[in-house]
């Protein structure tokens, strides 16, 4: 993809920031359903990108420091822990399922899928009660109907910045053949 180190750092930066404001806009959004840890997950967009666009340490990267920073300005250590449960086992999923060829919907739906079980696993540790896995058939459901947005929204830009990162990768032959 992009060839100068500085360019991927910049990239990765402003992903993780559009991510963080992603998230924090989303904290505005009011869902009528009361589920605990029902969300749509806007800032999954910046996965979903970050997994077709960049290398997978730099889009490990990006979804680390996104999670990170969030719950540090936003949230708590309890937010972060699940936070980064679900968002790990959704990256390493979703990234496994990119890379055999699977559409950005399908990517985006398995990995709101595999996000909340692994929260709903890391509540059932925290809280101390299997009883948390009833909110389960919920928050699949609506992890389906949410990765399907997020899908959509993700192919969108994926075919706009694709050519950007097309672009600047010839940019960077050109510039070596000057």
């Amino acid at each position: 993809m992009m060839r100068s180190p500085s360019r991927r750092i910049t990239v990765s930066a402003a992903l993780s920031a559009v991510g963080i404001m992603l998230g924090y806009i989303e904290s505005f959004i009011v869902i009528p359903i009361r589920v605990p840890g029902l969300r749509i997950g806007l800032a999954n967009i910046i996965t979903v990108l970050g997994i077709y666009l960049l290398n997978p340490a730099e889009a490990a990267a990006v979804l680390f420091i996104r999670v990170a920073l969030s719950a540090l300005l936003f949230g708590s250590p309890v937010s972060f822990i699940y936070s980064i449960t679900g968002a790990v086992f959704a990256f390493a999923g979703m990234l496994f399922l990119s890379k055999r060829g699977f559409s950005v919907y399908g990517v985006s739906v398995f990995g709101a899928a595999v996000h909340n079980i692994a929260q709903i696993a890391a509540a059932c540790v925290l809280v101390g009660s299997v009883y948390v896995v009833y909110y389960l058939p919920a928050l699949i459901i609506a992890g389906v109907i949410a990765g399907l947005l997020i899908g959509f929204l993700s192919d969108v830009l994926i075919r706009k910045l694709g050519r950007f990162f097309r672009s600047t990768e010839s940019e960077g032959k050109n510039d070596r053949l000057s």
